[in-house]
């Protein structure tokens, strides 16, 4: 193994603080659901590009599973122009999630959906921005380091909230107890992975490509390991798959000379695949990386509930699997060669 080229950075101090201010502002939430009904909203688009359009996977599941009276989707935000705007109107909800809140294709559908009638909610790192112009409401959760949870939180709040109003209440007050412990228990989650992520990535850190699966309320973390931290952060080739698609296709390419896997697995009702592929990888892979949910001590949270809950820890602990890749590569996690440098 290489000398770090550049320092292992610290865990991140803001885990807990930032998770408790994003759980602060459930009763923001409460009054967006409840102007909702008040407008007979009966769609609900989350909206968002990248990580953010990944970042709303887990709530359009848990919204979506239990929704009656009005349709769920998560939409690219670049797409939506061209293929939402035209059923688009007051009676839909659009809550967009750009980080910077400067995300060109997340304002532009943004401020369309605006025109055409629809409550716009924004969720960014912070207000002062052009999608939180662009909508009648704002949630924050106000960190560079905990994006992902942040906006995880804020949009389980969301979803709780609109469930709540639309007198769906089964479940909302034990997820809301569930989400009200989140915050130290990510702390603690980060704390309890730390090493084996450390061995894990200087495993994996060299390998021609890895692959990233994951499925339920963590697929989109298993997009943004892949996409947003292992490719656009680290210029590693990474492939995220979906881990029900698995045995159609992609179970073909694992060879246990080469194949390097990390394997994000699901403690929610789409566990059986995730137990079925692990089963596979464990007898014809040779280097694969489990993070399982399951073995998290999430102290507090009750174990009824904690499938839905999860990703929020989970998410945390992805980007600490991104941190410990950069000393080992050299690669400077905020570096772009493109982005935001050159036309495009």
């Amino acid at each position: 193994m290489p000398s770090p080229a550049l320092p292992l950075r610290p865990i991140a101090s803001d885990i807990a603080s930032t998770l408790r201010t994003t759980v602060g502002q459930r009763a923001l939430t409460q009054e967006i659901a409840a102007e909702a009904v008040r407008r007979d909203v009966d769609t609900v688009l989350f909206a968002g590009v990248g990580g953010s359009w990944a970042s709303s996977v887990a709530a359009t599941m848990s919204l979506g599973a239990k929704a009656t009276g009005f349709g769920v989707q998560n939409v690219n935000a670049g797409e939506f122009p061209l293929t939402h705007l035209g059923r688009t109107g007051r009676r839909t909800l659009v809550i967009a999630s750009s980080h910077s809140g400067g995300t060109p294709e997340t304002v532009a559908a943004a401020q369309a959906a605006a025109k055409a009638g629809a409550l716009v909610v924004s969720v960014a790192r912070d207000a002062d921005n052009e999608l939180a112009r662009a909508a009648e409401f704002s949630l924050v959760y106000g960190s560079e380091s905990t994006a992902t949870g942040g906006k995880y939180e804020l949009l389980e709040e969301m979803s709780c909230s609109l469930l709540e109003a639309h007198g769906l209440k089964d479940g909302v007050d034990e997820l809301r107890a569930a989400l009200d412990l989140i915050p130290d228990a990510t702390a603690a989650a980060v704390d309890e992975t730390e090493r084996a992520t450390a061995e894990a990535v200087a495993r994996l850190y060299d390998a021609d490509n890895i692959f990233v699966l994951g499925t339920g309320r963590l697929l989109g973390l298993a997009y943004m390991l892949s996409v947003c931290y292992l490719v656009e952060m680290q210029r590693q080739k990474s492939t995220h798959l979906n881990s029900a698609d698995f045995f159609h296709g992609p179970f073909e390419i694992v060879d246990p000379r080469s194949t390097r896997v990390i394997h994000l697995m699901s403690e929610d009702e789409t566990r059986p695949i995730s137990e079925r592929v692990n089963a596979f990888l464990s007898r014809y892979g040779r280097e694969h990386y489990v993070v399982d949910p399951a073995k998290l001590t999430l102290p507090g949270i009750d174990p009824a509930v904690r499938g839905k809950v999860a990703h929020i820890a989970m998410a945390s602990v992805a980007s600490r699997i991104a941190y410990h890749f950069e000393p080992l590569t050299g690669h400077d996690l905020d570096i772009r060669r493109y982005m935001h440098k050159v036309e495009y």
